[in-house]
């Protein structure tokens, strides 16, 4: 199988712990016999952090005659090698692609996480309900499909809630100088500031807008995942609240599992936001594959669309038409004491 995510770029830190995710289900399936009664070698491809990068991978694991793909990460890389998947009709799961998009492409194209119609419910209903936001502003990074798409799904639930959105700003990716945005922020003072970005740009805004003594609370998405955000944004961040896809305190066995394995090779025992979706994904291709008993492109597809309550370190997966999990849990996390600290779990 082919690995397609960043190991350059700005999202190859993100990434990392998802390679991780993918080592740590390889070797524990290769540990007992593999699949088919071959063992199973794990071909890792660098996006370089972009589209086109994510293309050309696609398409080198086209030529390497991979039996199916894990990736991408970032629901933008994710479209670019859907459609190469899809037209060589060959399977694709991506770990923590979000955006409703990727697998409405085809039959080919599955995910094991959340998408962003649920998250950005989730993070709207937490800010009404909990937090008792009535108004809010959103920042969009214009450059990302996973951010212009979460915006306006937190949005439209806000709204549906009974809070007022009081204004929408825009930055671009990249940004460092984030003060005609939050000019507005400070101007308008809202209970809560979404910002559906990822690490860099959501840790340098919200550092900035403290500089600028703006008491909003904060909110993001999955692309706030782990110390990372710390690093950018220091102290600032804390207090601030995202929605993700697993936390050491969720109670599924295979969960357990994987931090006993993880603790065993790293030999720490933290594990990294996003690498038990890596390993969800992993699973439950070798899963498919096992019903399948073939290495056939479409009996492997037939078997992956017919999931059915298969138990990952993430949840319960089950697909729907679209290849999309039912029911995937959420949780909300909230930055204090320089780590992410459990809030509370969020069903569909």
């Amino acid at each position: 199988i082919a690995a397609i995510f960043a190991k350059t770029g700005v999202a190859a830190k993100d990434n990392a712990p998802i390679f991780q995710g993918v080592s740590l289900a390889v070797e524990g399936i290769n540990s007992q016999g593999g699949l088919l009664g071959q063992q199973l070698e794990v071909i890792e491809l660098d996006n370089s952090s972009n589209s086109i990068g994510s293309k050309k991978a696609a398409l080198k694991a086209v030529e390497l005659d991979v039996v199916a793909i894990i990736g991408a990460a970032w629901s933008s890389h994710s479209l670019a090698i859907a459609p190469v998947l899809q037209q060589r009709q060959i399977p694709m799961i991506s770990p923590i692609s979000t955006n409703p998009k990727v697998t409405l492409i085809g039959n080919f194209i599955f995910r094991v996480c959340f998408t962003d119609p649920f998250q950005g419910r989730v993070m709207a209903q937490f800010a009404y309900r909990d937090l008792k936001a009535r108004t809010a502003i959103i920042l969009t990074n214009v450059n990302s499909d996973f951010s212009i798409g979460l915006a306006e799904f937190f949005e439209k639930s806000f709204i549906q809630s009974g809070g007022k959105v009081l204004w929408e700003g825009e930055y671009k990716e990249k940004s460092v100088d984030f003060s005609t945005v939050l000019k507005k922020v400070r101007l308008l003072q809202p209970d809560v500031v979404f910002v559906p970005g990822y690490i860099k740009d959501s840790a340098f805004l919200i550092k900035h807008a403290r500089t600028m003594e703006i008491g909003s609370i904060f909110l993001g998405g999955d692309g706030w995942s782990g110390d990372q955000m710390y690093k950018y944004g220091g102290k600032a961040i804390e207090g601030s609240y995202y929605s993700q896809h697993w936390h050491s305190k969720v109670p599924f066995p295979r969960s357990q599992q994987l931090q006993a394995s993880y603790r065993i090779k790293y030999g720490k025992g933290i594990i990294p936001g996003f690498l038990p979706s890596g390993y969800d994904a992993v699973m439950v291709l070798a899963d498919a594959i096992r019903r399948a008993q073939s290495l056939d492109h479409e009996k492997i597809r037939a078997t992956l669309a017919a999931t059915k309550n298969f138990q990952g370190a993430t949840g319960t997966i089950t697909f729907d038409e679209n290849g999309d999990p039912v029911n995937k849990d959420a949780v909300v996390l909230k930055f204090a004491n320089g780590t992410s600290v459990f809030v509370k779990t969020i069903k569909p």
